[in-house]
Order: structure tokens, then sequence, then C-alpha cells
């Protein structure tokens, strides 16, 4: 199996991560390979904050943990105490005037939690986290991150070295019935 493929079939997302940071070579190679690989309307200007910062990264959670707070339910709260242990915070900012710019932010993500799995780092996405941005608070967490004028943050996502071994995938059976072919 070819290692492209491995990697898609093998990667979990994880929040549990392992206290260490990751070697700035490793991040660098994950950023460089991650934005080629998508980019669909192959119009974007990306900027990349890699948030290690522990200071800033727990008032990234405090700010996260309001807004998970304010849309309520249990596993919300699980997921904010992994939050506070991550030890690298990716926030893609783009100009939000391009067209997909948003949509494509979320795909370079993925093209580098693949790249991530391959040096042995894992990765989750944050579904709700750009949004923490548009608050007061998080407005003067911009400021903080040096985040370009013109730039809106699009996508949030954690890097790490796994915590714990991560779970075979499922092997998917015919009962599953997920897809259906109209033709």
């Amino acid at each position: 199996m070819n290692n492209i493929l491995r990697n898609v079939l093998m990667r979990r997302s994880t929040m549990q991560f392992e206290p260490r940071t990751i070697r700035d070579e490793t991040m660098m190679e994950i950023l460089e390979e991650g934005k080629v690989l998508s980019n669909a309307p192959n119009n974007q200007e990306w900027h990349f904050t890699v948030l290690q910062n522990r200071g800033l990264v727990r008032r990234f959670h405090e700010l996260y943990a309001r807004l998970v707070e304010e849309k309520g339910g249990d596993t919300a709260r699980v997921s904010m105490h992994l939050v506070s242990e991550i030890p690298v915070l990716l926030i893609i900012s783009g100009r939000t005037k391009e067209k997909f710019v948003e949509d494509a932010a979320h795909m370079v993500f993925g093209s580098m939690m693949l790249v991530a799995e391959k040096s042995g780092v894992s990765a989750g996405w944050l579904s709700t986290a750009a949004s923490v941005f548009r608050s007061e608070e998080g407005q003067s967490l911009l400021v903080q991150l040096s985040i370009p004028a013109g730039y809106v943050p699009l996508c949030v996502g954690a890097f790490g070295y796994k915590r714990a071994p991560a779970t075979p995938p499922r092997v998917l059976s015919s009962e599953d019935q997920i897809v259906t072919i109209i033709k």
C-alpha cells in the first residue's frame, strides 16, 4: 500500500497529546507540504500562525471554553479539557474577499493532517474555533497573534504527538449501506 493511502486509511483525529512540542523542522514540513496539496480555486493568500506559547494557548482556550459553554452539552465540556492540553495550535487565516476561501482553508488543514501523520504527528480540527476571533476579546487576541490586516482566521487545528495509540479503523461491511448509487 502506498504511503498516502496508508495515511488516509490510518489517520485518526485526536486531542489527547503528549505535552512535548513539535520540532520546528517537522512543523515547517507539515506547513509547506500541506499548503500545496489542496488549493481548489488557486486564489488563496494564506497566513499561518503556529501558536506554541503556553500563555496564548491558555488564553485561546479560555475564549474557546466560553464559546463552547454557550453552545452547551457534556461532549463540549469533555473536549474543552482536551483543548487546554494542546501543544501546538495552527490558525489558518485568509482574505475573505476570495471565493471559497473558508472551504479551501479547511481543505488545506485536512492535507496538513495527512502530512503530519507521515511525520508521526497527530492532528485534530477544532470545528468552531475560528469564531472565537469574532468576539471583542477574540479581536484583542488577534492583535497579540500578529495576524496581518485584511486576514481573518478561517480554520483552527491542533497538532501534537499522540498520548495513546490510535484505534484501528473500523472495517465497513456490505450491511453498512453507506452508499446509494442512482443512475
